[in-house]
């Protein structure tokens, strides 16, 4: 196997705000309320296909002043002269891929991948125009497409950009997706499940994508949950207007959720005109929840994506619930040491290259005070897109500090990260795991993901997918690869996350892969807080030749048992049969397999999906 060197740079610094920044910063708000739209059941809607025009090829045109950009980086890269006059981070424990599966298809472009997943282990898989619900044993529950889900509301003939997330308190969840890409037809669809089984009933409602009255429309957007409330955040842009120099300004969504779940008028807050020193700020991404969801504050983190090197770190605060009557949005402007950019596009082995955008926040976690950050960046002393890793502590404080890390490889080009919290939620413990999209000019495109411990040491890459084939959908020189990817973590299962990633087929095509990983952090304290759903040992363990499973069952249950490698490398179905009511026991040989850590999971015909660590020594 090649091996691949994996590099990190870190730097901090102590930063401080701009006395100045209350002046120069200015928004405006509008209340709005929305009726319910539709009450609609997943599993009585048609399976319509997926119908589209596929643009294969561009119109020419002059290209836009970031176009200019791309093209120059991508032009220089061609000449570029690698150095390596940087610092390695300090590694720490790999991450475990225990389960995988073929995920969302789409036949458009490009793969938006956004995922999450319920305690009862019910999933959502968004890819651009459709989602699909899983159970965790992998099994398709339902599939459809974002037209026929909200086909109640009346016509939809342009639905794209779905994200959506997992409530862990209110034990439901929600679909954000966008409609029309005009000022005439541009509505918010938000879906909130009525139940846990997302494969049910949902209640629907639309938003005015154009609350402003002009020729503008709403496009990309990111969404968070704090303990009462749903953030929303999209970009407007102009009509008929390349979407770079199209941008008007970001708006914030605010939205009691509680009325969404039960189907009530919608009351909502609605932030515009958000702009410093008369400038409006682009892409404002919501900071996600951790261990758990926060509130009733709200932070946010935006950046100057489309500099060639900036190092400014907007924050942004929604103060309060609507239902308070004190909700404000503050802002500060801070500075991390390690500075962004805007990257080259990536190169596949087929020559053609995959857009890989700008460098905008993609995504932010909050937990113990602390903001976790990543985006898409270049590597300067590579030249090649990167991951950019940020951190924010003691944001309010006089003197907060911000560290930033540049996750990269020099054999690989990475691009659209995504992260997730997967500590103990005790303080002081920051884990996550992130997940990004991988590519070179001799692998095809793929998925992978790293683990970051509590003093924010950064595993190397573990390949949770490798592509079968280079990307080529639209048939240009620079290919669609994804404009997000997804992750969440399992919240009533300490140390582990599920997420959903893109991977290249031999057909060219790009399609989605869901994976279960877990840390192997003994920090973590996972394998102690994890409730069993079976009462189960493992012995002897560590083992040489031969392993015992021994499990007790309630009642006569169908059970699949699979002996899975480290990192997914290795997967062996040892027995699918029926366990009695009672103790049951099966006999794992393992003289044949190399040394190392193995995974037995064990998987009921009830959808109860658990995971033990088996070590095989000789």
């Amino acid at each position: 196997m090649k091996k691949i060197s994996f590099l990190v740079i870190l730097s901090c610094a102590i930063t401080f705000i701009h006395a100045q920044q209350l002046a120069d910063f200015t928004y405006k708000t509008t209340d709005l309320k929305t009726a319910l739209g539709a009450q609609v059941n997943l599993t009585e809607l048609p399976s319509l296909p997926e119908v589209h025009l596929v643009n294969i090829k561009a119109a020419p045109a002059p290209l836009t002043d970031f176009q200019e950009k791309k093209l120059r980086l991508d032009q220089q890269r061609q000449t570029w002269t690698k150095q390596y006059s940087f610092n390695k981070k300090g590694s720490t424990y790999l991450p475990s891929v225990t389960r995988n599966f073929s995920g969302n298809i789409t036949q458009g472009t490009p793969n938006d991948n956004d995922f999450c997943i319920g305690n009862n282990g019910m999933m959502i898989s968004c890819v651009n125009t459709n989602i699909n619900i899983y159970n965790d044993t992998g099994k398709l529950v339902a599939g459809k497409t974002l037209q026929v889900v909200g086909q109640a509301l009346g016509t939809l003939n342009r639905t794209f950009d779905p994200r959506t997330i997992y409530d862990p308190v209110a034990d439901r969840f929600i679909v954000v997706f966008l409609q029309g890409s005009s000022s005439v037809d541009t509505r918010i669809i938000i879906a909130f499940s009525t139940s846990n089984d997302p494969s049910k009933s949902w209640n629907l409602y639309q938003l005015p994508g154009n609350i402003t009255g002009d020729s503008s429309w709403s496009d990309y957007p990111i969404i968070s949950l704090s303990k009462d409330e749903l953030f929303i955040t999209v970009n407007r842009l102009k009509d008929n207007t390349f979407w770079k120099n199209g941008f008007l300004e970001s708006y914030i969504w605010q939205v009691d959720k509680a009325r969404g779940f039960a189907g009530d008028t919608l009351i909502q807050k609605v932030y515009t005109d958000i702009k410093f020193q008369g400038k409006p700020v682009w892409s404002i991404c919501p900071a996600k929840g951790g261990s758990k969801l926060y509130g009733p504050e709200m932070y946010f983190l935006s950046q100057r994506p489309s500099d060639l090197e900036n190092d400014t770190v907007f924050v942004h605060y929604i103060s309060n619930t609507i239902k308070s009557g004190a909700a404000n949005l503050s802002m500060r402007v801070l500075k991390n040491p390690v500075p962004y950019g805007l990257q080259p596009n990536a190169i596949q082995p087929n020559g053609k290259k995959l857009q890989t955008n700008d460098a905008r926040v993609l995504c932010a976690m909050y937990e113990n005070g602390v903001i976790s950050y990543v985006g898409n960046t270049i590597d300067k002393n590579l030249f090649s897109p990167a991951i950019y890793f940020g951190r924010i502590f003691e944001i309010w404080s006089a003197t907060p500090r911000l560290e930033g890390s540049i996750i990269s490889s020099d054999t690989l080009d990475f691009g659209y990260p995504s992260i997730a919290y997967v500590g103990s939620g005790k303080n002081g413990d920051h884990s996550s795991m992130i997940t990004f999209s991988h590519v070179s000019d001799k692998q095809f495109p793929g998925t992978s993901v790293v683990y970051v411990d509590r003093s924010f040491n950064i595993s190397a890459p573990v390949f949770v997918k490798n592509g079968e084939g280079s990307i080529r959908i639209i048939g240009d020189t620079v290919e669609r690869w994804g404009d997000y990817s997804g992750i969440q973590m399992k919240y009533n299962e300490l140390g582990v996350a599920w997420l959903n990633g893109s991977w290249g087929t031999i057909g060219g095509q790009n399609r989605t892969w869901i994976a279960r990983i877990q840390t192997n952090d003994p920090l973590s304290g996972m394998s102690q807080n994890v409730q069993e759903k079976f009462a189960a040992k493992l012995y002897p363990n560590p083992t040489s030749s031969i392993a015992y499973f021994e499990f007790e069952a309630k009642k006569k249950t169908l059970c699949r048992v699979e002996l899975v490698g480290l990192n997914g490398s290795y997967k062996q179905l040892v027995t699918e049969d029926w366990a009695k009511a009672g103790l049951n026991q099966l006999q794992i040989e393992t003289a044949e397999l190399s040394e190392g850590i193995y995974f037995i999971n064990l998987i009921s015909n009830e959808g109860v999906f658990q995971t033990f660590k088996l070590l095989v020594q000789h």
